[in-house]
């Protein structure tokens, strides 16, 4: 692991002499911080094998190097996904499933199953770890966020789940950590004299969540709950999103069909869902490949940008999502992608030229979007590709304007005064060694 390491220290050696003293700062501080970050991404890699690979390379794909695989700061029971990187502290924060199966909900079923009437609110949703991650490949369970509380659905016989797409999360430009989850309706039914069940699921409402900054950077204690505050978008006034979500909505019946019946059938329900998480359609399509996998904050106008390239079999949907409108509201936009050509998404980053960057599971070359135009473009550059993963850039200009007003201008425009003082940012920022994207 040490070779990576020195690539990446190469040109960060005023940061990095402290962390290679003795192996990965598993706390990670100051000195571990990312400096070399203009028009840089980051990415973690999970490989069937487990290992969370950390890689840097530029927005442009060029450049890229394995800093190394995240197993010396204990053991990652579940891969680091969710993965964004702090403009005010400079550490990548990610997020990793607490159940084993990574679908942020697990069943609580009685057998015999189907019981008479209504079999009651089965589902449930899990909370999501969150860890820091240092320049050197050390990494901290900082704490964790609850899945949003449920609402009221008006009828008793109605339940909701809303799980965290622990795959997804962004940072906006004041450092406040953003993540999706979904707040989904369902009503179990059951008639025991003919021996069947039905879990029928209503259409999906995204859910952003909010840590803000400050309460992110003083987390060190992986029991202690992050509280994010969770706001509720509209996704089903814009009809190209109302559709993908209904979409979404069948492709999880089908799913929850799937897992009913082999639990009558067999009697185990962690058995049935996971042999229906291995059911395909004709592209090879998994339930758990399609929807939302990742999103990211535009450096340009402060939106949320995800992109849903599996639901549909032969089109792509590009989702925005204005944070200052009240209520939120998402607006989408369809590509076609005939045969799901683009496959499963696994990363969503910008770059500082506002280019959308994406890469997808199994394919080692990527595209950027322009989100003024829906224009998609291929990037040649060919990078790592893995089946899971997740990856952050930090497009924001903010420091690098900073640096050439005076000190003061910078204390009371951006109001970080204590964390630049405290990290020593006072100097010359780090030369970029990527190209401007």
């Amino acid at each position: 692991m040490k070779k990576p390491i020195m690539i990446l220290c190469g040109s960060l050696s005023l940061y990095c002499a402290q962390s290679l003293a003795g192996g990965p700062v598993c706390t990670p501080n100051n000195s571990t911080s990312f400096q070399d970050f203009l028009n840089r991404a980051y990415t973690i890699g999970s490989d069937a094998m487990g290992d969370n690979t950390l890689t840097s390379q530029c927005t442009n794909l060029t450049d890229q190097q394995v800093l190394g695989t995240l197993d010396n700061c204990g053991v990652l029971d579940n891969p680091i996904n969710g993965l964004g990187l702090s403009p005010v502290d400079k550490f990548l924060y990610g997020m990793s499933p607490t159940d084993n199966r990574g679908i942020g909900t697990h069943l609580e079923m009685t057998f015999p199953f189907p019981a008479p009437g209504q079999p009651g609110d089965i589902m449930k949703a899990d909370e999501v770890d969150v860890y820091r991650i240092g320049n050197d490949g050390g990494y901290q369970n900082i704490g964790f966020i609850s899945p949003p509380t449920e609402t009221a659905t008006g009828d008793p016989n109605v339940h909701q789940v809303v799980p965290i797409v622990h795959s997804a999360s962004t940072f906006n430009q004041a450092g406040d950590m953003f993540m999706l989850a979904y707040r989904t309706n369902y009503e179990s039914s059951a008639n025991i004299m003919a021996g069947t069940g039905d879990v029928n699921y209503q259409a999906p409402q995204i859910v952003i969540g909010h840590v803000p900054s400050a309460t992110l950077i003083a987390a060190n204690n992986g029991a202690n709950n992050l509280n994010a505050v969770w706001t509720d978008v509209d996704d089903s006034s814009d009809p190209v999103c109302a559709a993908v979500v209904n979409e979404f909505r069948n492709q999880t019946n089908a799913f929850s069909d799937c897992v009913v019946s082999d639990f009558i059938a067999n009697g185990n329900h962690d058995a049935a869902v996971d042999a229906c998480l291995a059911v395909t359609d004709a592209s090879g399509t998994t339930i758990m490949d399609r929807g939302i996998h990742d999103f990211a904050v535009s450096p340009s106008n402060g939106h949320f940008y995800a992109y849903d390239s599996q639901t549909y079999s032969d089109k792509d949907v590009l989702i925005e999502v204005d944070p200052d409108a009240n209520p939120m509201e998402a607006s989408c936009t369809e590509y076609a992608d005939a045969g799901n050509g683009t496959r499963r998404l696994t990363s969503l980053m910008f770059s500082q030229q506002n280019k959308l960057v994406a890469l997808f599971a199994d394919a080692n070359t990527g595209v950027w979007i322009d989100t003024s135009n829906g224009d998609i473009n291929p990037l040649a550059t060919p990078v790592a590709d893995f089946p899971h993963g997740d990856g952050s850039s930090l497009p924001f200009d903010m420091l690098r304007h900073a640096f050439g007003a005076t000190v003061a201008d910078l204390i009371f425009k951006n109001g970080f005064e204590d964390f630049i003082f405290a990290n020593g940012f006072e100097g010359d920022p780090v030369p970029p060694t990527c190209p401007a994207f």
